[in-house]
């Protein structure tokens, strides 16, 4: 085995990823054609949907109404309109399945380790989070049950930094519209500028790759479009009830795509998500350095050779090639950092001027004819050959690789026949479509008119037998549907209807997980929330003896204040059921703390006692607090005392 069959076992060994995903996704390419296949163009229909959502949010956005006190009305006369309705339904189902592709374009990059560009995997990383973050303040923004479910968890996982206001989940609870308004415009205002920054994050993301496919083709995208309007004409989106219909969200929708981190709140603390969310972050993050992906060396460029004609730079589709002065003339100049290694360049270069260690020596002299010679991308399984044909086989990083010329000489001196195996949906993305381009006669470097195209004929993976080589090698040129022209054996024929109703069903598989019910609030349990601000009596003061007098304060500063504790005792025997002391927040413990405690109780009654340890004379009581199912009980601290909320 020659040295450079070696270093082609050892690519076939990390492709075999690549190769798996083809052979699942032909299935579809049946009914949409290659070109169209929706699993090859999972970024696309993700930034499609992303767009679909900008545009039906700014719609809808026009008859909404942003105090938290209307909300819910607004949004339930925009639904009442049919128009206006399934605008709505749009932007939610276009939201979701948003998260979808963006998660199937996540994997889909990690089974074919297509990971080695770190700015695009860590940007790819931060979209995904950033558009968690618009789904949730976009659920706030409604103002229904979910809202304030959506709200009062955001505030308790946030509640562990030292400068969030752990008061805030209970102000969502008790329908405290004061602070939810401010913290409405906050939502609204981060709904908008998240969806202004994930522009600029796709941007980063596809900023190193030359020519990328933001959007899918059009007969897809107008596929997606159809599929969507339909389920959101068959299934409207419905508000769940009233954010001030009740104090505790019981009964709740639960959208899992958006929702799936906050599942675990039921499950774990709120540093122990703080732990499981840092780190699974981090986690995707490093898996370019966990899994390290060997990666082919970089093309050499013969500058002595280059006559300059820009060729290599138009078709490299990582800009790893510059046309730059060099030495008083303009040469093709490599950027190695860039270069994967596909050699598509070579492809591109009639002088020869671009090499690469794993791109073959091809015999090109006059010599007794093969019958078939056979140029194969490293990333196609190592082809089974018919045992009667005397067959030349190359194996090359990537079909978009092989130069015209090369097979021009080819079929003049050394073969009948020359087969090019291609992936159906090409590794570099481009190399494919460049190939197939230059042998049809549409992207220069020509396949020559002196030569008969028909002679030359593409497989792509899922396509491609021994019993299909040898039918086209005995196949006569004059009884070819196409004379004279490169034959293609690919799935090329679209069915629009069935590429629709797939779509349409896909997505529809996605609803019952947008809409299901989750309890994080039990009906049965009697819940009591202790929830407000203190600021308690100074311990200490601090007063200035130096500087000019009119510099100094006239009040002393205070230098620290005292703690307090929170005491619950059952009413019926007095047992100690919670005991917490509060600290002052700050680091000379000098600010107002927040005092924030919700307990599922059995006891039908409680005293709270609520005191501070320096002064023990500064208590207050709260006797046979009754507590309620369902609805939760709310101690608030107002006008100097403790009291139920809502009973004024």
């Amino acid at each position: 085995m020659d040295k450079h069959s070696e270093k082609s076992n050892v690519i076939e060994e990390r492709t075999r990823g690549h190769q798996l995903y083809q052979k699942f996704s032909s299935y579809l390419s049946r009914i949409y054609a290659t070109e169209l296949n929706p699993l090859y163009h999972l970024g696309g229909i993700a930034v499609l949907l992303f767009v679909v959502a900008c545009i039906s949010g700014t719609y809808i956005f026009i008859f909404y109404n942003i105090n938290p006190r209307h909300a819910w009305d607004s949004v339930e006369a925009l639904s009442a309109n049919i128009f206006n309705g399934w605008m709505r339904t749009i932007h939610r189902y276009s939201s979701d399945l948003l998260v979808i592709f963006i998660l199937m374009h996540l994997l889909h990059t990690l089974l074919t380790s297509k990971f080695k560009r770190l700015i695009s995997w860590i940007s790819g990383i931060i979209s995904f989070l950033i558009v968690i973050m618009i789904g949730v303040t976009g659920y706030i923004l409604v103002w229904d049950q979910k809202a304030k479910l959506t709200g009062y968890l955001t505030a308790k996982l946030f509640s562990t930094l030292p400068i969030f206001d752990p008061a805030i989940a209970g102000a969502f609870l008790m329908n405290d519209l004061t602070t939810v308004g401010g913290f409405f415009k906050v939502a609204l205002f981060g709904h908008i500028v998240f969806s202004l920054i994930t522009v600029i994050i796709i941007w980063i993301h596809l900023l190193r790759i030359s020519k990328p496919k933001i959007f899918p083709p059009k007969k897809l995208m107008l596929y997606a479009v159809i599929a969507l309007s339909i389920i959101s004409l068959l299934f409207p989106v419905k508000s769940d009830p009233p954010a001030e219909l009740s104090n505790l969200p019981v009964q709740t929708t639960f959208d899992w795509y958006y929702y799936f981190g906050y599942y675990l709140m039921k499950l774990f603390s709120v540093n122990q998500n703080w732990m499981i969310l840092i780190g699974s972050g981090v986690l995707l993050s490093v898996i370019p350095y966990l899994i390290k992906r060997k990666n082919n060396p970089p093309v050499h460029i013969d500058l002595d050779k280059c006559d300059a004609c820009n060729l290599c730079s138009y078709d490299c589709p990582y800009e790893a090639i510059d046309m730059l002065m060099k030495n008083g003339k303009r040469k093709a100049i490599l950027s190695p950092d860039k270069c994967v290694g596909c050699a598509i360049c070579i492809g591109s270069c009639d002088e020869h001027a671009i090499t690469h260690p794993l791109f073959p020596e091809v015999a090109l002299q006059p010599q007794s004819k093969a019958d078939l010679t056979l140029f194969s991308c490293s990333y196609f399984p190592e082809p089974e050959l018919p045992g009667q044909l005397n067959t030349v086989h190359y194996r090359v990083p990537c079909i978009g690789s092989v130069m015209p010329k090369d097979v021009q000489h080819i079929l003049e001196n050394n073969s009948n026949k020359v087969a090019l195996l291609s992936c159906e949906d090409c590794y570099y993305r481009l190399g494919k479509t460049w190939a197939l381009h230059r042998f049809l006669r549409k992207r220069a470097p020509l396949f020559s008119k002196k030569y008969d195209a028909s002679k030359v004929k593409l497989f792509t993976l899922t396509q491609y037998s021994k019993e299909k080589l040898l039918n086209f090698f005995h196949q006569k040129v004059e009884d070819d549907k196409n004379p004279g022209q490169m034959a293609v054996a690919d799935h090329e024929k679209t069915k629009p209807i069935p590429a629709v109703l797939i779509l349409t069903v896909f997505f529809a598989l996605m609803i019952p997980l947008s809409s299901t019910t989750v309890q994080f609030f039990s009906p049965t349990e009697k819940t009591l929330f202790v929830n407000f601000k203190y600021i308690s009596t100074p311990m200490e003061y601090e007063q200035g003896s130096s500087g000019a007098a009119h510099m100094q304060a006239k009040v002393p500063v205070v230098k620290k204040r005292s703690p307090v504790i929170l005491k619950i005792t059952s009413s019926k025997d007095q047992s100690l059921i919670y005991e917490k002391e509060f600290t002052p927040r700050g680091l000379r413990q000098d600010i107002a703390m927040f005092i924030y405690t919700q307990l599922n109780i059995r006891e039908d009654k409680v005293n709270i006692e609520f005191s501070e340890t320096a002064f023990p004379d500064k208590q207050f009581h709260l006797h046979n607090v009754a507590l309620k199912k369902g609805d939760g009980t709310f101690i608030i601290f107002k006008d100097n005392k403790l009291e139920i909320a809502g009973t004024e």
